[in-house]
């Protein structure tokens, strides 16, 4: 009976240990799980389903509401795919193609000098706490192993942008568009002839305005608020609570709310929120691509800026299979993948820009993709695989009539 009763001690003793190390430890990963556990069934009916690409097209084709495409061939303008492609969605960090712009306009006008150095730990300062933190510090380590940035942590503004195409820090682009003048967009996207395109906002104001946990009023009520204030004042409450986290008093208070709380949003909420976010359409967006690619957004030195600090896919061995050339930005968050590419077929030889927004769409759904890196794949055979091009050319057609 001794025995048996040590046996059981022990084994309880150890499924007692291994229970607090198993859920111990991701107790929070647990929680967020489970209090999200109605959006994570939102839309599962379809991950089987969207297992291929295939699949994935006839989501696109039901889903018109959540989906945008605009895939030009400059070769070819008859094999153009448009879907949606006036429809407004929100560009997450593809607002960054225009803060790369912006910088390639200033350093060939002599206004910024891609040498200067800049110190991390002044980027790091519009670092919220628990949001995008493990981004922020992979972009450090990635500049640090490829040598973009110094033993010291500084690093020159051109390797900071070099930085941003590939890794999307938020606090970096918040920082690179703290350095530019506050009217040089205005200026900018009037030269570009942009009516539709909202101009780039920092990203820790943006997430600040957006957080019940710091403004005390629910998801729907921020945006019913919002709503009736317009857009000139979000943008300014954007850029002030961005000021008032890196200056003023409310920066502890602020930290230490987003360490215990995050943003108070369960996963529905953060993707309904995407509404408030800066937005474009598919259509003025591949515009704006197509400029570059040929060489006449602003100038042919603007242009071949740009395409150079978007063109580091073509370091991957995958992307050299199958385009002789390529570059693209793409941002994948709750409720949101969407990217913007170019890309040479290494079967054709043709050139094709686009614009893909996936934009508030099902939590599973988004789940599934994002962890597959769908988006991205989707993208790059949109240029090189007939069947899936004719595929989507199907389902546009057939939602259309």
């Amino acid at each position: 009976m001794l025995r048996i009763i040590k046996f059981a001690s022990a084994f309880l003793g150890v499924a007692a240990f291994i229970f607090l190390l198993v859920f111990g430890l991701n107790w929070s990963s647990f929680q967020t799980l489970f209090d999200n556990r109605e959006g994570l069934a939102e839309g599962s009916e379809w991950v089987e389903k969207t297992y291929s690409l295939k699949g994935l097209t006839q989501y696109i084709g039901e889903h018109p509401g959540t989906v945008s495409i605009a895939s030009v061939v400059l070769e070819e303008p008859d094999s153009t795919i448009m879907y949606q492609e006036d429809t407004p969605r929100a560009m997450g960090t593809l607002s960054n193609l225009f803060l790369f712009i912006a910088y390639a306009d200033a350093i060939e006008r002599g206004d910024a000098d891609p040498g200067e150095r800049l110190d991390w730990e002044d980027i790091s300062r519009y670092q919220l706490p628990g949001i995008g933190e493990n981004k922020h510090r992979d972009t450090y380590r990635g500049g640090r192993s490829s040598g973009l940035i110094d033993r010291d942590g500084t690093l020159s503004l051109g390797n900071a942008l070099q930085l941003l195409t590939k890794n999307n820090s938020l606090a970096l682009s918040d920082y690179l568009l703290s350095r530019l003048d506050s009217g040089r967009f205005d200026e900018l996207f009037g030269r570009m002839s942009l009516e539709h395109t909202d101009k780039p906002v920092p990203f820790s104001g943006l997430l600040i305005t957006t957080a019940p946990s710091i403004q005390g009023m629910t998801p729907p009520e921020l945006l019913q608020h919002w709503k009736n204030e317009g857009r000139a004042g979000f943008e300014e409450a954007v850029f002030s609570n961005t000021e008032r986290f890196l200056n003023g008093d409310e920066r502890n208070e602020w930290s230490e709310v987003l360490k215990n709380k995050r943003l108070g949003l369960n996963f529905m909420e953060e993707r309904d929120l995407l509404e408030l976010y800066p937005a474009t359409t598919a259509s003025e967006l591949v515009s704006v691509m197509k400029k570059i690619v040929e060489g006449e957004l602003l100038s042919a030195a603007v242009s071949g800026r740009v395409l150079d600090w978007i063109r580091y896919p073509m370091d991957e061995q995958t992307i050299r299979r199958n385009f002789s050339d390529y570059g693209a930005l793409y941002d994948n968050r709750i409720g949101l993948l969407n990217g913007v590419d170019f890309g040479v077929s290494q079967y054709t030889g043709h050139t094709t820009v686009q614009a893909v927004f996936f934009d508030r769409m099902h939590i599973a759904v988004w789940f599934h993709m994002s962890s597959n890196h769908m988006h991205q794949d989707f993208q790059q055979r949109l240029i090189w695989d007939p069947a899936l091009i004719e595929s989507m050319k199907s389902e546009i057609s057939n939602a259309s009539s």
